[in-house]
């Protein structure tokens, strides 16, 4: 007992202190000026933290830091000797008078959800460091409902304490609630799109004053698209915050996403990791441009992260735009990170117009919704525009939206077990939406539907880092994993161990390279090892122990060089398998048993009830109970050689089916045989199969049903070659499990299960 209150002492002794030291022990805020590349490479591969304030590099150091900056002849200012001091100075607030606390913040979140429910919802985000509650807003109309509209995402306060973000954007929340139904321009945004603002990420960080979350990580360098270990963090997505922040990326599709920050005045949009232009450069300085001049400032300048800014990796707009496809960045609301008080409002008028123009450009340029062409239903797709980067739409909805200027545009649709559709000449005129709704056909193939994150060790500028090329069938367009990098991937779809291969990896070059191939059933693992490959090679679930996963992490083995064009492993595509589910769960059937005398019906107690290779009695109330495997279950009950039934039933696990058996009256009933499995081969079969039948055995009709019961399709009087084989035509099927029933002139029927394979 003493030692597990030891233990509880030392856990909230630690946490106290924690609270008391939000930074490093001496951390230091310091202006920092780079006056030459030397220095300025000397600043990125020593991983220090900060971001960049006009003609110098705001920077949190400790006092080894600043001393190793100095012996490198860095000149250095700083601002904030001792930063725990000053977070200290706040109080229990945690910050200046005239600002919201956390608290606060969530209080006008929750008031505007119960004053507004028609239009605002509060999303929990989960649960952050120093036991915080994250919280989300959703304003639309219909705010419940996942609709086709375009989506958009605004955010702020990663860095706690950059106190702007969160002031910022629980005033937008307000007045878009306050003003819909009387201004015509909110109402019409919020009848036509999603908006979701995640007011404060890191409450941590705003409860006592400091960038990071309480375990010392600053959360904007441990997003996982080109992660690279800056900011103390441990791994891709390794704290609770940005867990939260990828799963709602994740789970919404945003077309614009803006995230605020103070400490300058700047929009700096991706890539922040590497000095190439993005693929989508175009888009993004024309709505930065847009952002900018209708902005209140009298000069909002912007550009690329990398060399307008910082150069970070981990950030929430490299992953936001890398991995999602959003038009993502990060916008700078003040040359202070804690301006006084009387300019939070200025500051928020500054920017209101042009969130506003952001939500509304969200829905031009291309929209549609991906369908199966046979159900109608909305399938999970990729949606490829040009070389842009690609998009995926919504599994669930279907829709997919992407801003594009006027122009004729090429897209390719891409959707697993479906055709792959290509539409030319598509035109879209400025300011406003093209629609394009799509029906796919099913087609074998199924392939990797995204990339969550990606590591290259040094970052490997040499290369294009190009990772939507793994994604999709192969096309000999590969993106390079880097020497020992590695990357993660989305499957969309849950493999299921089963026998053969259910991955394949792609790589298609003249030169193939080692990797290793992991499994994982959640985005961050844990990762278990599928098998070691070169070049193109197949995996089976088996080796990891795993039932089923959805996860993937493909590793370089680490051969050959790192800071050339193409190193490490060249990813082409990842192909996956998926299996029928199993049906050998077990299901209740219970009832009574009854004889039909003709003139009268009564219970037949001690009425024998066979199933498969196991035999059940009523009891001498005629009642009954049985357990059986789950799929067709042929039940034949017998009762004093003057009752008889047969009766083929089909159970779905775990259901609790009430049935009576009613027996017939029939002179001298005697059990009949039931041939309880039809022999079908090639099984799974694609294509066509064969029933094999015995001698004179040759039956009257075959149907095949799907195992809900509903006839497919049904042969009468089929004709078998002379060895007793029937060709049934299954191409019209899609993938999935079957049934055949086989019956003869005697009314005898027999059953085959038969796999339709998928790929």
């Amino acid at each position: 007992m003493r030692s597990s209150l030891l233990f509880i002492f030392l856990v909230l002794t630690t946490f106290v202190i924690k609270a008391q030291q939000p930074w490093r022990q001496g951390e230091m805020q310091v202006r920092v000026f780079i006056e030459n590349q030397a220095q300025a490479d000397f600043v990125m591969t020593n991983n220090i933290n900060g971001e960049t304030a006009g003609d110098f590099v705001r920077c949190y150091l400790i006092p080894d830091e600043l001393s190793e900056l100095q012996h490198q002849g860095i000149r250095c200012e700083v601002e904030v000797e001792d930063l725990n001091a000053k977070s200290a100075a706040m109080g229990e607030r945690g910050v200046p008078n005239g600002y919201y606390t956390v608290e606060q913040l969530h209080a006008i979140a929750d008031s505007l959800a119960v004053n507004f429910p028609d239009i605002c919802q509060v999303v929990s985000m989960g649960i952050g460091t120093g036991m915080n509650e994250l919280k989300a807003l959703k304003i639309s109309d219909n705010v419940h409902l996942d609709e086709n509209e375009a989506e958009v995402l605004f955010d702020g306060g990663i860095h706690g304490d950059e106190l702007g973000g969160p002031e910022n954007l629980i005033r937008f929340a307000r007045d878009l609630c306050y003003d819909y139904g009387y201004d015509a321009n909110i109402t019409e945004l919020i009848n036509n799109r999603e908006i979701w603002i995640y007011y404060c990420v890191n409450p941590y960080g705003r409860k006592y004053m400091t960038r990071y979350n309480s375990f010392g990580v600053d959360l904007n360098r441990d997003c996982g698209y080109m992660w690279n270990g800056e900011g103390n963090s441990s791994g891709p997505f390794s704290q609770p915050e940005t867990k939260a922040y990828r799963k709602l990326l994740m789970d919404n599709q945003f077309v614009i996403h803006c995230s605020y920050h103070s400490g300058t005045e700047y929009i700096s949009f991706p890539w922040s990791y590497r000095s190439a232009p993005t693929r989508d450069a175009q888009h993004h300085l024309q709505l930065a441009q847009l952002y900018a001049q209708t902005s209140g400032y009298t000069n909002l300048p912007y550009g690329q992260g990398y060399n307008g800014m910082y150069a970070i990796n981990g950030s929430t707009k490299d992953f936001g735009y890398g991995a999602m496809g959003s038009i993502s960045w990060s916008v700078e609301l003040s040359l202070s990170k804690q301006p006084p008080a009387a300019q939070i409002v200025p500051i928020y008028l500054k920017n209101k117009p042009s969130m506003l123009k952001m939500v509304e450009m969200a829905g031009y340029g291309i929209q549609g919704v991906v369908r199966d062409s046979i159900t109608s239903k909305p399938i999970p797709a990729l949606i490829f525009v040009d070389d842009f980067m690609c998009i995926n739409n919504d599994p669930v909805v279907g829709d997919f939206h992407k801003f594009l200027p006027a122009g004729n545009y090429t897209l390719r649709i891409v959707a697993a077990g479906h055709q792959t559709r290509i539409f030319e000449n598509v035109v879209v005129v400025d300011n406003q939406a093209t629609t394009l709704d799509v029906a796919l056909p099913e087609e074998a193939g199924r392939f990797a539907w995204r990339i969550i994150s990606t590591y290259i060790p040094g970052n490997n500028p040499q290369d294009e880092g190009n990772t939507m090329g793994a994604l999709g069938p192969p096309d000999e367009v590969r993106y390079s994993l880097g020497k020992n990098g590695y990357a993660i991937i989305d499957l969309c779809d849950t493999i299921t161990q089963g026998d053969g291969p259910e991955v394949e990896v792609f790589e298609n070059d003249n030169t193939p390279e080692g990797y290793m191939v992991m499994a994982g059933t959640t985005p961050d693992g844990p990762w278990i090892l599928m098998g070691h490959g070169t070049g193109n090679e197949v995996f089976e679930l088996e080796p990891t122990g795993l039932p089923q996963a959805r996860y993937l992490k493909i590793k370089d083995s680490g051969v050959g060089q790192s800071q050339v064009p193409d190193a490490g492993f060249d990813l082409d595509a990842i192909g996956y398998t998926i299996r029928p589910p199993a049906i050998d769960s077990t299901a209740t059937i219970e009832g009574y048993t009854y004889i039909d005398w003709v003139y009268l019906i009564e219970k037949a107690p001690g009425a024998e009830i066979r199933f498969g290779d196991q035999v059940v009695y009523s009891d001498d109330s005629a009642y009954y109970r049985i357990v059986a495997d789950t799929g067709w279950v042929n039940l034949e009950v017998h009762w004093n050689m003057f009752g008889y039934l047969y009766y083929p039933v089909y159970l779905l696990p775990g259901q609790q089916l009430n049935l009576d058996l009613i027996m017939d009256w029939m002179e001298s009933a005697t059990w009949r045989t039931w041939h309880t499995e039809l022999l079908l081969y090639p099984n799974p079969a694609n294509g066509s199969v064969i029933l094999k039948t015995g001698e004179n055995e040759i039956p009257v009709s075959i149907t095949i049903c799907n195992v809900q019961g509903a006839v497919l399709d049904r042969i009468m009087h089929p004709k078998a070659n002379a060895a007793g084989e029937i060709k049934l035509e299954v191409a019209h099927l899609r993938p999935g499990l079957y049934l055949v029933v086989s019956m003869d002139e005697t009314g005898q029927t027999s059953i085959g299960r038969l796999v339709i394979a998928g790929n």
